[in-house]
């Protein structure tokens, strides 16, 4: 019974760090993203979002400044680099979180072999 529920730990930390590992590729591809904004044309025809997944054809007035939501219904104003600073702080973040996770498995699939082990263990003593 200890083995199962450290399997379904396993299972649910193997998930969260595939998650982590997304977001990851979402904010590389954001950095992307906002750079090429920042070399765009003004006037030039770019995507909007308006909501998940949906966009609308737009002309960029102004490709030297972007609104960022910092909580509480609260959006200021930030350059193209301090956009690109803070996707790079999060993208640490980030790292150090997945690292994290994935120590605590490694750490979980440790505890599983052994405990593996003694099962093997006990059902060869019984077998004799």
């Amino acid at each position: 019974m200890q083995f199962q529920q450290l399997q379904q730990k396993i299972e649910q930390v193997t998930e969260h760090v595939e998650m982590l590992n997304h977001h990851n590729m979402e904010l590389e591809e954001s950095k992307k993203a906002v750079a090429k904004l920042g070399i765009s044309k003004e006037g030039s025809e770019v995507f909007a979002p308006i909501a998940n997944g949906i966009f609308i054809k737009a002309r960029l007035n102004d490709s030297t400044k972007l609104l960022v939501n910092v909580g509480s219904n609260t959006v200021i104003e930030k350059t193209i680099e301090e956009v690109i600073d803070l996707l790079s702080e999060q993208e640490r973040d980030l790292a150090k979180n997945t690292a994290e996770a994935q120590e605590f498995l490694q750490q979980l699939q440790l505890q599983g072999r052994l405990i593996y082990k003694e099962v093997e263990h006990y059902v060869q003593r019984t077998e004799r």
